[in-house]
């Protein structure tokens, strides 16, 4: 009796699950896969750009002359009706839940986009795992339109450029919506994030053209952080400075730093292999004072000057001099900021308001006015691992 009761309840659940399970199925033949999502600002409200794969052609085993992304675009006073308005353009309804990079244009960056993040938070289709940017001086829709070499689809090559940036190359960051959205929730604290901009011609880059060269005319890089006021796009740090910015949020895996030989003509570049960073802060006469320690750690991989680095004298020479330079880089960067954006994206306030709350509770109200006149001390710590398979640098002599 109790074989059958079982028998019958298994039976039962696989009908459930049958009847159910596919209720909302959507057939691939049915819906066009976005990859891609540009969003601009209008007199109106807003554009909406979407990158669609074209499934024929990035499967396809030969050259055709067709791309492998088509871009749809639609206006609407807000971003729901302007995704709806895609359906007289589009020949299948779009589908979001495989976008992989959110490109914001400057104009609507620069305007606010709390708005656009309450649209890709609440609509179910959205995951939470892509990539966000802002098209650096110009629209997102051009950017979208670019086609790229070695990547066949655009967004895709934007997606794993910014990973492999952040990874192997310090100016860039990936930004996550749940991230963003927290840092702007959050006291004392100001978002960035990256930039991406096209290299060339705009019309050329979207045509088929484009990646038939060797050297593609036309390509995007991403190397630069937009600094942040609440919602709001203020300004651009340039590549030294976002690089900096990484450091001291402990944001740096592997990159390459350039030094001037001192003393020597040349340089020597360092393969930075670990980076961290510590902030702490000290109230001293009411006032807070920050200090943040760098700690860099790599190897030699590039000499172009005369050196001897034989003798341990000379790497501790060395590090000195990397260490110093680069706290002046640092230190440079934290005045730029206060000087000339007064947006804490350091998270100093957020540093207060973790360590000293009591603290915090009497200065949140004028931190905004408070922050660039702060005292911000940047110390780099580098020490050299390993210098490379060869020990001194070849000495080549020609003959006069």
């Amino acid at each position: 009796m109790k074989r059958r009761l079982l028998l019958l309840s298994f039976t039962l659940l696989f009908l459930l699950t049958s009847l159910t399970g596919c209720w909302s199925k959507r057939e691939l033949d049915e819906i066009a896969i976005a990859t891609g999502l540009g969003l601009d600002k209008t007199e109106n409200g807003y554009k909406f750009t979407v990158q669609i794969i074209n499934p024929a052609e990035v499967a396809a085993k030969t050259i055709s002359t067709r791309t492998a992304v088509t871009t749809y675009t639609s206006e609407g006073r807000s971003l729901f009706e302007a995704l709806r308005g895609l359906t007289d353009k589009a020949p299948r309804k779009v589908y979001l839940s495989h976008i992989r990079k959110v490109v914001f244009g400057e104009e609507l960056a620069r305007d606010g986009i709390s708005e656009t993040l309450d649209f890709l938070t609440r609509d179910h289709e959205f995951r939470t795992d892509f990539h966000i940017a802002v098209a650096k001086g110009m629209e997102a829709h051009d950017l979208l339109t670019i086609l790229t070499p070695m990547e066949k689809i655009p967004a895709n090559k934007m997606y794993f450029s910014m990973q492999t940036s952040s990874e192997y190359w310090a100016p860039s960051l990936i930004i996550k919506i749940q991230q963003l959205i927290s840092t702007i929730l959050e006291d004392g604290k100001e978002p960035v994030i990256s930039g991406v901009y096209n290299v060339g011609d705009i019309k050329r880059g979207s045509n088929l053209s484009n990646v038939e060269d060797v050297g593609a005319p036309t390509d995007v890089r991403v190397d630069s952080l937009g600094v942040f006021k609440g919602d709001q796009l203020i300004g651009w740090m340039d590549q030294l400075q976002s690089t900096s910015y990484n450091y001291i949020m402990g944001n740096v895996k592997n990159t390459a730093e350039y030094f001037e030989c001192k003393d020597k003509e040349g340089s020597i570049t360092l393969e930075v292999m670990e980076a961290s960073s510590n902030k702490t802060v000290t109230i001293k006469d009411g006032e807070p004072h920050f200090n943040v320690e760098v700690s860099v750690e790599g190897n030699i991989a590039d000499v172009e000057c005369q050196i001897d680095l034989m003798k341990l004298d000379t790497i501790k020479q060395l590090e000195k001099h990397f260490s110093e330079q680069l706290s002046i880089l640092f230190n440079d960067t934290v005045s730029d900021v206060q000087e000339d954006f007064k947006s804490d994206v350091f998270g100093f306030g957020d540093l207060i308001h973790r360590t000293k709350p009591k603290y915090w509770r009497t200065i949140k109200d004028g931190w905004e006015e408070q922050f660039p006149e702060v005292e911000v001390t940047v110390e780099a710590t580098v020490k050299i691992n390993r210098t490379g398979t060869i020990s001194n640098p070849y000495e080549f002599k020609k003959e006069e």
